[in-house]
């Protein structure tokens, strides 16, 4: 059982290591919960402690998208508590004293949890008094008699009057001597503190990791009866600030895409792609565009023959070092392959033209239009000296001219010749095989002139360029 805990000045650390064998993480704040899931996995997530004003705070939809993947989530004392009483509905447990005012509707307020503290080199040492402990320590004392109801109930007025980064326990004691407190009851007060304060939050982070070290194991499967929606909001949080950790650090999302903005050498083009991408799939959605799963099979043979991922191992290595879960890694394919269905429907759309002027097009937006131009005008011209075909130069199995053309030339086609063929702008399949043909005729025409056992000119053209091979 993979657990993680969100750990900071309820609880000091060694304190909870001596309960629970977990991954302690720091105080929960926005996007972290939702990292932890993707980054860790953990079966298990106890959430204690999270921020409150200097960062932003832990979702709700957070919480709910934990539930979804399957992991059981548990509450206590702190923001771990404030969540589950608001998420209990959902299947969030909730743990301790703490936890149960809040679910009854006998505490609302945030700041009953609230405090501050240090940073994580001093173990979170707590610099103010949360007002929870401060309402169980007066009952306490006045079921020990040293305290009246009355007092008791003045006190905590008293108290919770004071902001929350104010409340201490010297603050209570001036304010209750300021507003009419007998020095003597002041003085009752303070001696019982010395030596009973109470710290429920300390109590319930406890009772939080006892709950989840005694669990069964194996865990039962688990799957929560709601279902999840992935809002605008939720996506902007799981797609920008998320974190993923890269070599030594972990680092989130939006600082990867600002970082490739600024130093990647063709960061324009892969922009200006990935938005075409992006606006293809809007267009797909307003269109009710769908894809069958042989689309998508397709298409991930595709992708892998690209990265060269020949194994079911290969592409899982491939999936961690990008930072994709099997879910996002599907969705990505699925993306692709609308794509694909978009661009054959356009290349339907213009049976006769084709892809000829899109092509053509890219090429002179990447500057390499003459070049391509200049090499297959050389090309068609030897062809034409060639002339047609004899039966024998037209002969050969398909896979056989693959073959021989890629071992000569870049090409790498990424799909079967007969949807590769469709994609790449080819009328038929007899226009690609012819292409092919004259392809290796006119390899075989320069080999012979190289060793000199043909008759051309040295002035005639030959296949060149970054066309060649």
């Amino acid at each position: 059982m993979k657990v993680v805990v969100f750990l900071g000045p309820s609880l000091p650390l060694a304190a909870a290591r001596e309960v629970l064998d977990a991954t302690y993480l720091p105080p929960a704040a926005q996007a972290d919960l939702v990292s932890a899931v993707e980054t860790l996995r953990p079966d298990v997530i106890g959430l204690v402690d999270g921020y409150f004003g200097q960062s932003l705070s832990v979702w709700h939809k957070e919480i709910l998208y934990a539930l979804d993947r399957g992991v059981r989530v548990y509450g206590a004392s702190s923001m771990g508590a404030l969540r589950a009483a608001e998420t209990a509905a959902f299947g969030t447990v909730g743990v301790g004293s703490v936890y149960e005012q809040f679910a009854s509707g006998e505490l609302t307020d945030d700041d009953e949890v609230a405090v501050v503290h240090g940073l994580e080199d001093t173990g979170y040492r707590n610099l103010t008094v949360p007002m929870v402990n401060v309402r169980a320590t007066l009952r306490n004392a006045v079921a020990a008699g040293a305290l009246t109801a009355d007092e008791c109930d003045r006190l905590t007025a008293l108290a919770k009057a004071i902001f929350y980064q104010d409340r201490t326990y010297p603050a209570l004691y001036k304010r209750a001597a300021a507003e009419g407190f007998a020095p003597d009851r002041v003085a009752a007060l303070r001696d019982y503190v010395s030596r009973h304060a109470a710290d429920v939050k300390r109590d319930d982070a406890l009772a939080l990791l006892r709950s989840i070290r005694d669990l069964p194991t194996p865990l039962p499967p688990f799957r929560p009866e709601f279902e999840f929606t992935r809002s605008h909001l939720f996506n902007a949080l799981y797609n920008r600030d998320r974190t993923v950790v890269a070599g030594r650090h972990r680092v989130p999302l939006e600082v990867i895409a600002h970082y490739a903005a600024l130093h990647h050498p063709a960061f324009n083009d892969l922009n200006f792609h990935a938005l075409n991408r992006a606006l293809v799939g809007v267009l797909a959605d307003q269109l009710g565009v769908t894809v069958t799963d042989e689309e998508v099979a397709e298409e991930e043979a595709r992708l892998r023959s690209r990265r060269k991922l020949r194994t079911d191992a290969d592409v899982v290595a491939w999936r961690d070092a990008n930072h994709l879960n099997p879910t996002e890694y599907r969705d990505l394919v699925v993306e692709l392959a609308r794509c694909r269905r978009m661009h054959r429907w356009l290349v339907v759309r213009r049976y006769q033209e084709r892809t000829v002027k899109p092509v053509l097009d890219e090429l002179r937006l990447r500057g390499e239009y003459p070049a391509q131009a200049e090499a297959a005008a050389d090309f068609n011209a030897l062809v034409d000296q060639l002339g047609t075909p004899s039966a024998e130069e037209g002969a050969g199995e398909w896979m056989d001219l693959w073959a021989d053309h890629m071992r000569h030339t870049p090409c790498r086609p990424d799909a079967h010749f007969t949807n590769w063929a469709e994609d790449a702008g080819f009328h038929t399949l007899h226009d690609l095989r012819r292409e092919l043909v004259n392809a290796r005729r006119v390899r075989e025409a320069q080999r012979r002139r190289l060793a000199g056992l043909d008759g051309f000119a040295a002035d005639e053209p030959i296949e060149s360029g970054p066309g060649g091979g």
